[in-house]
């Protein structure tokens, strides 16, 4: 008996791999009839640009700034994956039978990854990777990493290269 698969959190970086992974998971759903949450985690600012602005400004416009830019960010990266489903499906999210929602969220991306698979009881969670030559055949990610250490749930992780992202998307579509 294999196990149910009824939802698959997708984590995107919005990198190249983006379309192929996506077609992956997207082509898995429809042999399952799964439900997609597609989730990008944009990462918090760093330590040293966090300090330079609370040298440089009191620490209610520090904050005030830091929310707007994040605010903004999280919008704009949300725009951009609503129109990456339109010219994938020609739809919109709520008119696709694969995908449930989009989620932008900020933060730690291994630790929000984590997270959502929780909230949304994820059966499946997919991430790609790029393949490297032989040289780089051991390394994954750090993201990648850490999520297949920590995790739960079963991780399926889709190693791309050239050769294999439109072998995937034609073959699963």
């Amino acid at each position: 008996m294999f196990p149910e698969i009824k939802t698959i959190l997708y984590t995107t970086a919005l990198g190249s791999h983006t379309r192929p992974v996506f077609r992956f998971a997207v082509g898995l759903a429809r042999q399952h009839n799964a439900r997609i949450v597609l989730l990008h985690v944009a990462e918090p600012l760093s330590s040293s640009v966090r300090f330079l602005m609370a040298s440089y400004l009191s620490p209610e416009k520090a904050q005030q700034l830091h929310q707007e830019a994040t605010s903004g960010i999280l919008e704009k990266f949300h725009k951009r994956l609503e129109a990456f489903c339109m010219e994938e499906f020609g739809a919109t999210v709520e008119q696709t039978e694969v995908l449930s929602e989009i989620r932008v969220i900020s933060g730690i991306p291994y630790e929000v990854i984590l997270h959502e698979a929780d909230r949304c009881d994820a059966h499946l969670i997919i991430m790609g990777t790029h393949a490297g030559g032989h040289r780089r055949a051991n390394f994954l990610g750090s993201t990648t990493h850490r999520v297949t250490l920590a995790s739960t749930r079963p991780v399926l992780i889709v190693p791309v290269t050239d050769a294999h992202s439109n072998e995937w998307s034609e073959a699963l579509i």
